[in-house]
């Protein structure tokens, strides 16, 4: 338990950090077009502030981050790349009850899924910044904030996991979709200028 605690208060300190100079999807697609439109000298574009996992202080923590924006939006006390994989969609499987993990992201709704031989009810999960759907659990979102909060002894309704898409999320934020956009414009602007 004391573990949990260090943990949270490491991702304080994070968001935190992040709140002090934030790198918002808005600020990106603005400087992607003013690189585009050669409105901003390429000497002036201030570096991308980016997070990944050696930002915290403890090597415990993986900070994961939305694929298309950047954002942060899972961590968990285990490298998700070593988890099973469901397979009827290729997911990473979490365990809520044996693995910690803080989520960063806003509830998006109930869907309804066909499978093979039933209809499978999904309590969905995306990104806080640009919406993108990232991860689905199958109890509802009361049962998995008291499984999260460490609370393992309550009745579930269905398994204990949070089910994450395979591309939704990447280890870091320089492999997200906007990141890489910019820094193929900032690689083609030096090319443009060296001719």
């Amino acid at each position: 338990m004391q573990d949990e605690e260090k943990i949270l208060e490491q991702l304080k300190e994070l968001d935190k950090a992040q709140d002090k100079n934030p790198v918002t999807l808005a600020s990106l697609k603005t400087l992607k077009s003013a690189i585009y439109n050669r409105d901003v000298d390429l000497q002036t574009v201030v570096k991308l502030r980016t997070l990944n996992e050696t930002t915290l202080k403890s090597e415990n923590i993986k900070i994961y981050f939305c694929s298309l924006c950047g954002k942060k939006a899972i961590g968990a006390n285990i490298g998700l790349d070593t988890l099973p994989t469901r397979r009827s969609d290729n997911s990473i499987a979490i365990n809520l009850k044996q693995i910690f993990i803080r989520l960063f992201l806003k509830q998006e709704g109930i869907k309804y899924i066909k499978r093979s031989n039933s209809v499978e009810k999904q309590y969905r999960w995306c990104c806080e910044e640009c919406g993108v759907h990232v991860a689905y659990q199958c109890v509802s979102y009361e049962e998995g904030a008291q499984l999260i909060q460490g609370n393992s002894d309550i009745q579930l309704s269905n398994k204990p996991y949070l089910y994450v898409l395979n591309d939704a999320i990447v280890l870091n934020q320089q492999f997200s979709k906007v990141h890489s956009e910019i820094a193929k414009l900032k690689d083609q602007m030096e090319y443009e200028q060296l001719k």
